[in-house]
């Protein structure tokens, strides 16, 4: 093999790539702009949205507010409840919860501050009902303010009976639980980022390996350019590397754009849900992650370039291959949303698992926990894989019935 040919192939193919609308969009444009529009664009309209929300006066129905006058005039207090004695019946309730004419309902026993206030309890538990949509989000934020300002009642009427039997409130209260959160707010950031990066940076590639994938195998066959490259000095090999090497840097660039411009959003305290304008969640750079992470992506997007050039230049046509390389795309969301699953940790018969093994340790890495092992057995199956698929794609352009189907 002559790498001067493979040289040769890779230079004409990726300065061909670059004159394609399609592959500068999907490879440059796509990670460059859909990151920002991501999470300044829907984040930004999440987080507005949400403190509308908060601060609107939503209407909550209070059923059997005459047997709680004084329940009633502290939920009246509370701000953003717009509070409606006055109800037939529950159904009636209930319906206006299903066409969403309200928000949230409280629903009170019957003589309730009659029995609260008397010296001798003759039932053990008084109920309150709060009624909700959880399906709506308005209305699980309403009945978060209720149940805020109930419990806040209770505490009144809790005071109230300690004081009448003088009592300490150790009596119900005997201990403290204080919360501690260690984490400093770069490793919460970390956290954050870690889920939602890998699964970005790995489909990134996948998607912007795909069009010249398939430009370079059935886009030429279909324009007849194929026969020409086949006569040419070089051999198949030499012929498929060039290939591989155009896909695999278009994925390569295409998923460092998508780190460098979630993390340009991250350390300018831009998340997901809002701008945290250098607050809690404000990221620092992490060396180390950043090195690691360029390292695990380089036989990812080799893996995935070789097996799209193994099956597009199966297709007659550039329409053709679309179809037969659109599964491969839908598998590999699957393995790289693991980053996403809370509790799910990586270990060595996971390191051994294709994309589900990157996708873990790029999350370790942004919490700040390395496994020189784990790191090893990840990137070194990932090689095999990736050369397996190299090897699979090389054998496939050594078949005329393929190379030549039209």
């Amino acid at each position: 093999m002559k790498f001067v040919n493979v040289w040769i192939i890779f230079r004409k193919e990726f300065l061909d790539i670059l004159r394609d609308r399609r592959t500068i969009v999907s490879m440059i444009l796509l990670p460059v702009l859909f990151i920002p529009l991501l999470t300044v664009g829907i984040g930004g309209l999440f987080s507005s949205q949400m403190d509308k929300m908060k601060e609107r006066n939503s209407p909550v129905v209070m059923l059997g507010s005459k047997w709680a006058p004084e329940l009633l005039a502290s939920l009246q207090k509370t701000p953003g409840l717009q509070i409606i004695p006055e109800v037939p019946d529950t159904a009636t309730v209930l319906a206006m919860l299903h066409d969403q004419t309200i928000r949230a309902a409280v629903i009170v026993p019957e003589k309730f501050e009659e029995i609260i206030q008397a010296p001798i309890r003759m039932v053990d538990s008084l109920k309150i009902r709060l009624l909700y949509d959880d399906a709506s989000v308005e209305s699980g934020l309403v009945m978060g303010k209720v149940r805020d300002a109930l419990n806040e009642y209770q505490k009144v009427i809790v005071e109230h009976e300690l004081q009448r039997r003088q009592l300490h409130r150790s009596v119900i209260e005997p201990f403290q639980v204080v919360k501690e959160n260690r984490a400093s707010p770069q490793k919460m950031a970390g956290a954050a980022l870690g889920m939602f990066l890998p699964y970005l940076i790995i489909l990134m590639i996948m998607a912007s390996s795909q069009y010249p994938a398939i430009d370079l195998t059935a886009g030429e066959k279909e324009r007849g350019t194929m026969e020409t490259l086949l006569v040419s000095p070089a051999s198949r090999l030499e012929i498929v590397l060039g290939k591989f090497l155009t896909t695999m840097l278009a994925g390569l660039i295409s998923g460092c754009l998508s780190m460098a411009s979630m993390l340009v959003s991250m350390t300018t305290g831009v998340s997901m849900f809002g701008n945290g304008g250098g607050g809690e969640m404000m990221f620092q750079m992490n060396p180390l992650a950043l090195g690691l992470v360029a390292l695990l992506i380089l036989p990812v997007a080799a893996l995935f370039a070789s097996a799209l050039i193994a099956i597009a230049v199966n297709a007659r046509s550039y329409k053709e291959a679309q179809s037969y390389v659109y599964p491969l795309m839908l598998l590999i969301i699957v393995p790289a949303l693991t980053s996403m699953v809370p509790g799910l940790e990586i270990d060595a018969r996971m390191a051994f698992i294709p994309v589900v093994n990157v996708s873990l340790i790029i999350r370790n890495a942004f919490m700040g926990q390395y496994d020189p092992l784990l790191i090893a057995l990840t990137f070194m199956s990932s090689l095999i894989y990736a050369a397996f698929a190299i090897f699979v794609a090389v054998r496939v352009f050594q078949k005329e019935s393929v190379l030549l189907k039209t």
